[in-house]
């Protein structure tokens, strides 16, 4: 992902409650308390929701690409405030890397905090924190959203690219598979969330392509297996209902001669 100049977020937090869900809707209190009402609720790693709900769906980042547009990761790290701010990382259409300013401060109006020139809110149900973006369009005069969920396992997403690829993992991979290679000879392969395979004969790990503004003439899903490796190889892949097909390229897609044909098997 490569380095663009540093921006600076806005956002905005609030609640309401009803029953186990709770939102903002009285002014935030200032000053300190404002600090103590976010810390324990942001910390964490988070992914746009409706991308990763669009990827399950299809089970396929190229078909959600158009949910993939704007901040689609962030991490915000407490530990590292300093006076009322905290830097955060965050890369935006799954390709630029920044670092966006969350400053504690209000907003546009009394339920709002300072991180940018958006605005941040939460929800809690039950013991679910979600996050959201709200962005006021200066020219049009409307304002749009979008939610973050916490990324799992903070010892397997300590940078941001890690992260999106175990949610996408987590959403169309991950599994134990069963089925043949080209010859019709039987394979046992298993993906990983956190992007290691065995089974399949000199592979090692994989990354599903998400950044599809670094390849955008990609016109198929893509596994990229042993990544700057020895022995790299990539796949075009489908998957219909439970069964994943792999493909050298996309003239083996157009003549259906998949390299695997692997059904996915019941946990």
């Amino acid at each position: 992902m490569k380095r663009i100049v540093p921006l600076v977020l806005s956002a905005v937090l609030f609640c309401s409650c009803d029953n186990n869900q709770q939102s903002a809707d009285k002014p935030l209190n200032q000053g300190p308390e404002l600090v103590q009402q976010f810390k324990p609720l942001i910390n964490g790693t988070w992914v746009k929701k409706d991308y990763i709900k669009k990827v399950k769906k299809s089970k396929s980042p190229l078909e959600a690409v158009d949910h993939g547009v704007g901040v689609t990761v962030f991490r915000i790290d407490t530990s590292k405030m300093k006076g009322d701010s905290i830097p955060v990382a965050a890369v935006v259409n799954n390709h630029e890397g920044e670092t966006l300013t969350l400053r504690f401060q209000p907003g546009r109006n009394t339920t709002t905090i300072v991180f940018g020139n958006d605005e941040l809110s939460y929800k809690l149900k039950n013991s679910d924190t979600t996050l959201i973006i709200y962005h006021y369009d200066n020219r049009t005069k409307e304002t749009s959203s979008a939610q973050y969920i916490k990324a799992p396992d903070e010892n397997k997403v300590s940078d941001l690219a890690t992260a999106m690829n175990l949610m996408i993992n987590q959403a169309i991979l991950s599994g134990n598979y069963q089925g043949t290679d080209a010859t019709g000879k039987p394979v046992n392969a298993r993906f990983t969330d956190d992007g290691k395979v065995s089974g399949l004969p000199g592979l090692n790990t994989y990354f599903v392509q998400n950044d599809h503004i670094a390849d955008p003439q990609h016109s198929h899903d893509e596994i990229i297996f042993n990544m700057n490796a020895a022995g790299q190889k990539s796949y075009s892949f489908i998957i219909n209902k439970k069964i994943l097909y792999l493909y050298d390229d996309a003239e083996h897609i157009k003549s259906n001669k998949p390299s695997y044909t692997l059904k996915r098997k019941r946990d």
